[in-house]
């Protein structure tokens, strides 16, 4: 679903079937492009393409994805573990990968945006305590005042 070509990665954009020595078979059309299979079905007697099929765009989040790898610079020799991220959001095992980079500054986004929530969290706690400490004051200032009162009276 994705291919490197010019010092980036990139999304395919049709599938070709074909049939090659008698067996059919599906496959993404990447660097080599559109025009290569067509000149190779010419020159090969053995292969006839059935049909191209156009591939489903990918999504805003996807284009995200491959954005932030290609950023990083990753190079050929990644493909799965660079389609698994860009396609899935998924990144490899362990600590000893290209990736490893972009994973800690996503986890460190995660983090902020978790102390953040927990930080409103924390000050509506807060204030709803004040409100509720300046209202129990006033109704022991009432109290008092009712006992003052009371006792100046006698």
């Amino acid at each position: 679903m994705l291919y490197f070509k010019n010092g980036k990665w990139n999304f395919c954009t049709e599938k070709v079937r074909y049939i090659q020595h008698g067996e059919e078979t599906t496959q993404y059309v990447g660097k080599e492009e559109h025009d290569w299979w067509v000149d190779f079905e010419e020159k090969w007697e053995h292969t006839e393409i059935i049909e191209f099929i156009e591939v489903e765009l990918p999504t805003v989040e996807q284009l995200e994805r491959l954005a932030e790898i290609n950023e990083l610079g990753i190079p050929d020799g990644f493909g799965t573990m660079v389609e698994n991220y860009v396609i899935h959001g998924e990144f490899p095992e362990g600590i000893n990968h290209p990736l490893r980079i972009l994973q800690l500054q996503k986890k460190n986004e995660q983090l902020l945006v978790q102390l953040a929530q927990t930080t409103a969290e924390t000050l509506e706690v807060m204030t709803t305590l004040h409100e509720i400490q300046k209202i129990e004051q006033a109704e022991a200032n009432a109290e008092l005042i009712e006992l003052m009162m009371m006792l100046g009276g006698m």
